[in-house]
């Protein structure tokens, strides 16, 4: 309540300031969900496209490069409040898809990799939504193969070329296709049991009663399978759990709510020449290995839930394990990290991921700057950004070959791993260029400390956008988003010798700069 008082009185202020437009637009900080800002924008697509121009105007931190590009910022007003203006007037209802295709126009030249910008359809009662860096996705040569890429090992692993392997996931649709296409557990144990109830000469009342129970299981997984799987899905998957636990149906067990933004599929393979390789699917391994983060992740941990963090440690742990007591005998020929379609996540992974592979003290891998006010060039000065290296006492691995693989949807913490593994010097980029999405976000609790950050509340305020609070540079201080990292080695994924022979063209160069030295 005090904040609001105080944004109330800033607002009012504000009013009275003008700016270039005739309408004088309020000049206000568009981090905070302030009612009069929004208030044009409940019932006028103009008003919407206003508070989009106007929060962008003071709060994007990328303009000096996005004139660099050609875009003209004061130009976009003048092109396309008509527009909106237009659709205010249409004779005709506003659909979705009229409203997206303007809404695309405006935010495609934007360089922000990722930016999502959100409209409320108040004709529709739909919210719309664009994501410029995902257009500019879909031009990259590689963009199928990165769409839904994850590596594929049963091949390494069946010609006998792996020493160990090992992989775990608690992705919530992971842990949901697991119950219901594991034999002898979930969805095919039921399915089975059915058949073998209905097909008893005489049946009890006991099996009149699990007969008539597991039959709306099944239909009840069936229906969320072909469905697409939402939080909505999982709500109703957790109900079926509890409903159905007078079945005794074999490893049935409520999928965690938590693991919705912290789940994470982990791959660990030790080749017979000593190679240690570590998949990532993204970047939430910190909640799982530090148990600080982890009561602040998993609050409700039961101990199903516990059982499934210490798997993805032990996954974790035998990777690192690995590579301490194989360097330490004078064994390791070299390592392989996998962030390939990883879409990022905390920042703080970097200790146990390439930073368990440098010195303590943490790496500069390029600079950052803040936005430091709402006029449109208020930048801070470039300051130093660092990945974080393991602290404790660990081996260093600079004596042999590290290959980074990625491809063009390795996003934000994966762009920070490559922009690292570009300083080792025994390091190689191997792969595609990465999506261009390094600009980092902060928690909307924070954003407002340097003009900057999300715009509104999703799905709640008439305009939402996600916006980075600070813009990254390499470490030659030249500006990436939207571009990406260039890998030392291009490298195309075969999808053809994929589906043919199992095996990744990608991975399998990594090994041959591993075992060759190029």
């Amino acid at each position: 309540m005090k904040n609001k008082t105080l944004l109330s009185v800033a607002v009012l202020l504000m009013l009275t300031m003008g700016s270039c437009h005739k309408d004088a637009d309020p000049i206000v900080n568009y981090a905070f969900n302030d009612y009069v800002s929004f208030n044009e924008a409940e019932n006028s697509y103009a008003g919407k496209f206003r508070v989009l121009w106007n929060a962008l105007n003071q709060n994007y931190t990328l303009w000096d490069y996005e004139e660099k590009n050609g875009l003209d910022w004061d130009e976009v007003y003048r092109k396309y409040l008509p527009k909106f203006v237009d659709l205010d007037s249409a004779k005709t209802e506003v659909t979705d898809s009229m409203l997206k295709a303007v809404l695309t126009e405006v935010v495609t030249p934007l360089h922000d990799g990722h930016m999502l910008v959100e409209m409320h359809n108040h004709k529709t009662g739909n919210f719309v939504s664009v994501s410029p860096g995902g257009i500019r996705a879909q031009d990259r040569d590689d963009y199928e193969a990165a769409r839904y890429f994850e590596p594929y090992l049963y091949t390494y692993y069946a010609n006998g070329e792996l020493e160990k392997y090992q992989e775990y996931d608690t992705r919530c649709l992971s842990q949901f296709k697991r119950i219901c296409n594991t034999k002898g557990i979930g969805y095919l144990w039921a399915y089975d049991e059915v058949t073998r109830l209905e097909s008893k000469t005489e049946q009890t009342d006991g099996d009149a009663i699990m007969l008539k129970g597991l039959k709306h299981f099944c239909t009840e997984i069936e229906e969320l399978a072909n469905a697409p799987f939402t939080k909505a899905s999982l709500t109703r998957y957790n109900q079926l759990v509890a409903e159905s636990k007078y079945l005794n149906i074999p490893d049935l067990e409520p999928i965690a709510t938590e693991f919705i933004d912290n789940g994470i599929s982990v791959k660990f393979a030790l080749t017979n020449d000593h190679i240690a390789y570590l998949y990532l699917s993204n970047f939430s391994l910190t909640p799982y290995l530090n148990e600080l983060y982890q009561e602040d992740m998993f609050p409700n941990a039961d101990g199903h839930v516990l059982e499934q963090i210490k798997t993805v440690r032990s996954v974790w742990l035998s990777w690192f394990t690995a590579i301490q007591t194989l360097h330490k005998a004078g064994q390791l020929k070299g390592v392989i990290i996998d962030v390939r379609s990883n879409g990022g996540g905390y920042t703080n992974d970097s200790r146990y991921v390439i930073g368990s592979l440098l010195p303590s003290g943490d790496i500069q891998y390029g600079w950052a700057r803040f936005k430091r006010g709402v006029g449109r060039y208020d930048f801070s000065p470039l300051m130093s950004q660092y990945s974080f290296t393991m602290a404790e006492d660990h081996e260093t691995i600079d004596d042999v070959p590290v290959a980074v693989l990625v491809n063009s949807n390795s996003v934000s913490m994966s762009e920070m791993t490559a922009l690292t593994a570009k300083q080792m010097p025994n390091a190689r980029l191997i792969g595609k260029r990465t999506f261009g999405g390094l600009c980092a976000l902060a928690g909307n609790e924070t954003s407002s400390l340097n003009y900057s950050g999300h715009v509104g509340i999703r799905n709640e305020t008439p305009v939402y956008v996600y916006l980075p609070t600070l813009c990254i540079f390499d470490i030659d201080k030249k500006p990436i988003e939207g571009i990406g990292v260039t890998p030392d080695i291009e490298v195309d994924f075969d999808m053809t010798k994929m589906g043919t022979t199992g095996r990744d063209s990608q991975l399998d160069r990594a090994l041959e700069y591993i075992r060759n030295g190029n």
